[in-house]
């Protein structure tokens, strides 16, 4: 039983979201040029769905597309003609939780709180590759302003 309770969740829009997307992508990829071709040897295009009705209303959900075919990798925020091999919808919270590394994925998949489409193997085997995201998420909430999030939930 968690410690918390969603409701004290910290707000995060979905422009704020972008931000820390983008900035994560940008200073984990650029820094690490040899996750960038473990990355592109696993060619996928990944889209996330995020969603928080509560915060955002109903119908707004936010994409981020990963693109690993191309070089750069391609990270685009908002819609896009490209299809996804795998689709994963969430509330925006699992994401942070995820990368927080509070958030164990196979069991959020067969809960129902991460809903999926594709080949789900194929997106198991580049979680070890996400080491480095990790802990780039956390200097990135730092450096946006955003201890409230750093901070939640409560260990």
């Amino acid at each position: 039983m968690p410690k918390w309770n969603k409701a004290d969740r910290p707000d995060l829009s979905p422009e704020g979201m972008y931000e820390v997307a983008l900035r994560l992508a940008d200073k984990t990829l650029s820094e690490d040029p040899a996750l960038v071709k473990k990355l592109q040897k696993s060619p996928v295009i990944l889209q996330f769905r995020y969603k928080d009705e509560e915060r955002w209303g109903v119908g707004v959900m936010p994409l981020l597309t990963i693109n690993t075919y191309t070089d750069p990798i391609g990270i685009i925020p908002g819609t896009t003609d490209l299809t996804p091999d795998i689709q994963m919808t969430m509330e925006a919270f699992s994401a942070h939780l995820f990368w927080m590394e509070k958030l164990n994925v196979l069991n959020a998949i067969t809960r129902g709180h991460i809903k999926t489409k594709g080949p789900i193997p194929k997106a198991m085997r580049l979680l070890p590759l996400l080491k480095p995201f990790y802990k780039n998420y956390r200097l990135v909430l730092a450096e946006v302003g955003r201890d409230d999030l750093l901070a939640f939930p409560p260990d």
